[in-house]
């Protein structure tokens, strides 16, 4: 693994000035603390995105009008995945934490190194959907030990957020500076060997500040066979409120090595007869680098009535990956055609700043809910070479043979496809009104005018290969009706507009997707630690990207239509309940290419999908402290594996469970916890990338993980 030695781990100058600051102002505001014991602290504000439930229901988010607002006050669905959820199950990634997410599922995950979320029948990697703290990431994996919640935002979200495909967006938000010093040790154990260490602390620096530090490191090893997960992370934080104005500013560096597992194969329409843990790829097999990420968001409280808000944030992905590629299996004689590829230079970025002006001005009689703004964005996928090695037969499925090599020289090099970019630049202007109509009624209005320019071009010297630019304008309306302060009925049209983010293996750019969703629903706040959420959707979509062993398939038009419920929160004093059923069919309407797919269901959408966790709280007489144990299923039913729908990934029902114990054995509290994730050993397949790259689920693992608090 000398390739690991061509990763630049030297902070840049960005994160030193960062660190600099805040250990300056950690060092020289807690000293005049200290001195000054008989300040008080008169910040009582938290940040408008920090989540302060304790259970599984969150009634307010930020989500869908960059403001707190009540879920019974938005006409689309919003679901939230609150950090007791991510706690108590251990979640390790965002496909784990859309376990708890109607009409979410796993997308192409391009060999385990990026999130890949299908949404009500749309969605895959890179598909610019995901985004951290309201700024979409270029990151591959989003969720991290300074991930407090996640919100879902359902459907076409393209008013506030731009370019996004009509399933909606994923918003992971990270964990705020508090008031009150709070520091955690903690650490797990995995049950494949190995693990992780990390450290959580924040509290006051006075005169309004406040820091947070989040440190970890990992290394374990990878469930499949051979590899091993390793990161490295380091994310400061700082926060001031001031009378009227606030801000916020954080810096995450996380480095990382991690296996590249590309999965299993389907031929003739079954999985290939090979064991479940055994792998297709090579030791080489594994992605390396470094992500950045800087976000600030800066307010300003004009009166009761306006506020303004600035967002300026950058990220950035730098990474290389060896992968030995699977290009054919022949199912009689056993023999797999393999291909040592490698790729050198990727670096990903999203840079963004915003202005919003948000308020509640009262009209005519009737109070506006208002947000106009503007905004700038530029996203990036660089890849500066690649690599595809000559076609190697040594392998078989009888007799698996490892140690193929990568080279990455002139002879396998592929000049065609060198300093490979796709930018995108977009500068729009939107507004939003939530119009209280009467007491009962209150009518949605907003439109988004966007103007968009996309490049690609490639070799050396640089030759331009895609060009396009253009306006759209996106409009959403809705209406809701409160049938009482805690029941409320909605409906609303929306808009959304995808260019292509991530060009595929061969560096190939498709039109820009179009979407339009309609939708209607209930919220039920059955009490104020319950919540219950109906919607029935219908979902027509224009030039989608479908992913087929490494290409780009374009279908002309697709359609998705469902249904989905959930229920979440406390059902009974110290009880907790997660569920949520969603019912989508999702199909191709016209496909160009072959008009035989027409009717073909889309890849990786389930038909039929749920899961029900329950947690609780007990104290048990003659023992120390309190427990809480909890478990639950998913299940998934029966995907397309491509558009030719020539196979088919089996529907699987999967169970966990948990025990924690919590006592003042150290500190303040002393977290004891066990997780069996898997508990009976289900061997199943979670996505396709086509039928030579399916990735499968993990098998039975335990985890056993511990923190005090002081």
């Amino acid at each position: 693994m000398n390739q690991n030695k061509n990763v630049q781990y030297r902070m840049p100058v960005l994160g030193k000035i960062w660190l600099a600051v805040c250990s300056g102002a950690l060092i020289s505001s807690a000293s005049s603390y200290a001195a000054d014991k008989t300040e008080v602290l008169t910040v009582t504000a938290t940040s408008k995105t920090e989540q302060t439930d304790e259970g599984y229901s969150s009634p307010a988010t930020s989500v869908a009008s960059k403001t707190p607002t009540s879920k019974l006050n938005e006409a689309q669905s919003i679901s939230v995945v609150t950090n007791k959820q991510l706690e108590d199950y251990q979640s390790g990634n965002l496909s784990d934490a859309m376990r708890f997410v109607s009409g979410a599922a796993q997308a192409n995950t391009l060999g385990q190194t990026e999130d890949g979320i299908v949404r009500r029948g749309f969605g895959s990697n890179s598909d610019g959907s995901v985004f951290r703290d309201g700024i979409r990431s270029s990151q591959g994996l989003n969720l991290d030990a300074t991930t407090d919640h996640v919100e879902v935002l359902k459907g076409s979200s393209s008013l506030l957020y731009g370019i996004l495909n009509p399933g909606g967006m994923i918003n992971v938000v990270s964990k705020k500076p508090q008031y009150e010093w709070h520091t955690i040790v903690g650490g797990h154990y995995n049950g494949t060997g190995g693990g992780a260490g990390n450290i959580d602390i924040t509290g006051p620096l006075g005169n309004g500040f406040a820091f947070r530090l989040i440190a970890e490191k990992q290394d374990q090893n990878y469930w499949r066979g051979y590899g091993n997960e390793k990161h490295n992370l380091l994310a400061p934080s700082l926060q001031w409120y001031g009378d009227k104005a606030s801000f916020n500013i954080s810096y995450e560096s996380f480095q990382y090595d991690i296996p590249y597992d590309r999965g299993t194969a389907f031929i003739n329409g079954k999985p290939i007869n090979i064991g479940y843990k055994s792998r297709l790829d090579d030791y080489s097999n594994h992605a390396w680098g470094r992500n950045q990420t800087f976000s600030s968001h800066w307010d300003y409280q004009f009166n009761d009535i306006w506020s303004t808000r600035v967002t300026v944030g950058l990220n950035q992905r730098q990474y290389n990956s060896n992968t030995v590629t699977t290009t054919a299996i022949n199912a009689t004689t056993g023999v797999v055609s393999r291909r040592a590829d490698a790729f050198r230079g990727f670096n990903h970025q999203t840079k963004y700043v915003s202005w919003d002006a948000i308020g509640t001005p009262e009209i005519f009689g009737m109070t506006h809910n208002m947000v106009f703004g503007t905004d700038y964005e530029m996203n990036q996928t660089y890849r500066a070479h690649a690599y595809n090695g000559k076609t190697n037969t040594d392998f078989t499925l009888n007799n698996p043979v490892y140690g193929l090599q990568t080279v990455t020289n002139s002879s396998t090099e592929k000049t065609s496809d060198k300093n490979l970019l796709n930018r995108i630049h977009n500068r729009s202007v939107y507004l939003k009104d939530s119009i209280e109509l009467t007491s009962h009624w209150t009518a949605v209005a907003g439109a988004r005018y966007q103007h968009y320019e996309q490049r690609e071009s490639k070799g050396d010297p640089s030759t331009l290969s895609y060009s396009s630019e253009g306006n759209k304008f996106l409009p959403q309306t809705g209406l809701i009706y409160k049938l009482t302060p805690n029941v409320s009925f909605y409906g609303s049209m929306s808009k959304s507009f995808t260019p292509s983010t991530n060009p595929d293996d061969g560096g190939n750019v498709e039109a820009p997707e179009q979407g339009t969703t309609y939708e209607i629903g209930s919220k039920w706040q059955m009490t104020p630690a319950l919540l219950t959420t109906v919607a029935l959707y219908r979902i027509d979509e224009h030039n989608v990207a479908l992913s087929l062993n490494g290409d780009t398939y374009a279908v002309d038009k697709a359609r998705s239509s469902g249904v989905e419920v959930e229920v979440n929160g406390e059902i009974y004093p110290e009880w907790d309940i997660s569920a949520n059923y969603s019912y989508d069919q999702a199909e191709i309407v016209n496909d160009k290419t072959n008009a035989d797919n027409n009717g073909n269901r889309l890849q990786n959408a389930p038909r039929n999908s749920g899961a029900l966790y329950l947690s609780h709280d007990v104290r048990l007489s003659g023992l120390p402290g309190s427990f809480r144990i909890g478990g639950g299923v998913r299940y998934v039913g029966t995907r397309a594996g491509d558009p030719n729908n020539s196979f088919t990934l089996p529907a699987y029902t999967v169970a966990d469970s948990f025990i924690g114990w919590d006592n003042q054995l150290l500190g303040k509290k002393t977290h004891v916890q066990l997780n069996i994730n898997n508990l009976f050993n289900k061997e199943y397949y979670t996505s396709s990338g086509g039928n030579l790259r399916v990735a499968e689920g993990e098998t039975r693992n335990v985890v056993l993980s511990t923190s005090v608090e002081f």
